[in-house]
């Protein structure tokens, strides 16, 4: 604040040096004023130096902000519930965390650096020209300074309507063109690339629609604003100059005034985008505010929860009831318990929530009714970190990171050496092939991992989870995507995945569902049949129909 305060009085004090000189001069001065022509650029320079050291200790403090604010969005992001993210638009998203941050940077920057230094150096300056000029000429200028800032607010809060149209546009826009490239090749099978350039398009002219709205208005408010300030200074410039007829003002006064007048219309003319962009920063702030506001729709247990205390691996569903939104809903009294050590599989139509029960036991949504518990605990009054570190999942469709192949398996369990790593991939049968890739496991996979096949994924996938060497284990159809000849070399791998923990599968294989204990046959979303594989085909007809009724390899 006192280098604020310094530089501004400088700012002020070189006009005035400035008017001594032409005084100096035009009193028939034989030698060169020295000292004002010192004073003057001294006073020019430390009015620099003041400014660049402000700037200097702003940048640390703006960009730590910048830092706390995107990492307590990024940390808030990914402390909703699933069921949000993936119904969200991952570039509005982005386009909202990213405007927003950058919006607190501009609005510091504002206040700062323009609004308070302009307040002060008006201030100064209307000071200095009531002393010199007397309180009329003064009175002149802060009609000026006054007519301007008013309009230029009253016009602005119309223009905040047009800002967030544009805004909205922009975001619809980005929304497309994310939501084309995540899915390129659904583009490429349906040869939609006219399709999305058409859909991408019309996002687009409905963004430069607002957009030009905006910069018409901007017009206007400029004009506005130069007419203000030119018909002020106009009137500044006729007090004076008759004064100086009168002979009651001498010329350097005028000078001093008029440079002290031209000091203050320059960031007064930047006055309006001071407060365009202050106004845009605290829409953008507060749209991230409303996003930060959202809650999951899975609470956290209360005190944190309670620790897990892993007994053996227990898995209970009881009386299960589950809808997603207002939907019909997806399980419907589930109910079956799978001893420690199991190997559990879950058959079903498509559809029958098979895939639901494992989201509800890694707590990802929570069931309408019902409990769902790990060796006894209700897992919506645990710690959701205690329990799901005894976890391991292989999902049906195994989405990778856009990194190397070594990260996505080391993601597992990211403190593991690369040993460990190898052996993970050597057991889930891909070593082979990433030692065949050019930079081997520092191979890029691409976005989602687009860059390999569905059953390199999941032997990726299998690999991560070998690796974590969980408790409890969950294959999402974890071999669905895999031909026959790589489902029998994985079938070792498999099995020590497997061996003396407790598994739950959602299995579509007639293979895979004979290597379990017992089988939960799921319809209508409840368990109608449960026992083991040959049991329910010698006793339940509905059991039989399915299989007879779905197409398998054996």
């Amino acid at each position: 604040m006192a280098g604020l305060v310094a530089g501004k009085a400088l700012t002020v004090f070189a006009p005035l040096q400035l008017g001594h000189l032409v005084d100096a001069l035009g009193s028939g001065a034989e030698a060169l004023p020295v000292g004002i022509l010192a004073a003057y650029g001294l006073a020019r320079l430390s009015t620099s130096g003041f400014n660049e050291l402000r700037a200097a200790l702003f940048a640390t403090v703006s960009q730590a902000s910048c830092r706390a604010l995107a990492l307590q969005s990024f940390k808030h992001l990914h402390s909703l519930d699933a069921m949000y993210l993936q119904s969200s638009k991952p570039g509005a998203l982005s386009v909202i965390i990213s405007r927003a941050t950058r919006s607190l940077t501009q609005v510091l920057n504002m206040l700062l650096f323009n609004v308070l230094p302009i307040a002060v150096e008006c201030a100064m300056a209307l000071a200095v020209m009531a002393s010199l000029a007397g309180p009329g000429c003064a009175a002149v200028a802060a009609a000026t300074v006054g007519t301007y800032i008013v309009f230029t607010t009253h016009f602005s809060k119309r223009r905040r309507e047009i800002m967030r149209r544009a805004n909205r546009a922009e975001e619809d826009a980005t929304g497309v063109f994310f939501d084309s490239l995540a899915h390129c090749e659904a583009v490429k099978y349906f040869q939609s690339e006219r399709q999305e350039s058409v859909r991408y398009d019309a996002a687009l002219q409905r963004f430069e629609k607002e957009q030009v709205s905006v910069l018409h208005s901007l017009a206007q408010l400029n004009f506005g604003q130069q007419f203000i300030v030119i018909s002020g200074f106009t009137a500044i410039l006729a007090l004076t100059a008759s004064r100086v007829i009168a002979g009651s003002l001498p010329v350097g006064d005028v000078v001093a005034i008029h440079a002290i007048l031209a000091q203050l219309m320059q960031p007064l003319g930047i006055l309006g985008g001071v407060y365009r962009v202050t106004t845009q920063g605290f829409v953008d702030l507060g749209k991230l505010h409303g996003f930060l506001q959202r809650t999951s729709s899975v609470p956290p247990p209360l005190d944190g929860g309670s620790p897990f205390v892993f007994k053996g691996g227990e898995l209970e569903f009881r009386n299960v009831h589950h809808a997603y939104g207002e939907g019909s809903p997806v399980l419907a009294g589930a109910s079956f318990v799978i001893p420690p050590g199991t190997k559990a599989a879950i058959v079903g139509r498509s559809g029958s929530g098979k895939s639901t029960l494992l989201r509800l036991l890694y707590r990802l949504a929570d069931p309408k009714e019902g409990q769902v518990l790990i060796d006894g605990q209700d897992v919506r009054h645990l710690d959701p970190a205690s329990f799901r570190q005894h976890l391991g999942i292989v999902p049906q469709d195994c989405a990778l990171f856009n990194e190397t192949v070594g990260f996505n398996i080391r993601y597992g369990r990211p403190e593991a050496s690369d040993e460990d790593v190898e052996a993970a991939a050597r057991s889930a049968q891909i070593h082979d092939f990433i030692a065949s890739l050019p930079l081997g496991y520092d191979t890029p996979v691409g976005e989602r991992g687009l860059m390999l096949s569905g059953g390199e994924r999941q032997r990726v996938g299998i690999a991560r989870c070998l690796l974590r060497d969980p408790s409890i284990v969950l294959l999402d159809e974890a071999t669905s995507a895999l031909d026959v000849r790589t489902e029998r070399h994985l079938a070792t791998a498999m099995e020590e995945l497997m061996r003396g923990r407790t598994c739950l599968i959602v299995a579509h294989r007639l293979t895979t569902v004979e290597r379990c204990d017992v089988v939960a046959y799921v319809e209508g979303g409840v368990v109608l049949e449960q026992g083991s594989h040959a049991e329910l085909l010698s006793r339940s007809w509905k059991y039989q129909r399915f299989w007879e009724g779905t197409s398998v390899e054996a």
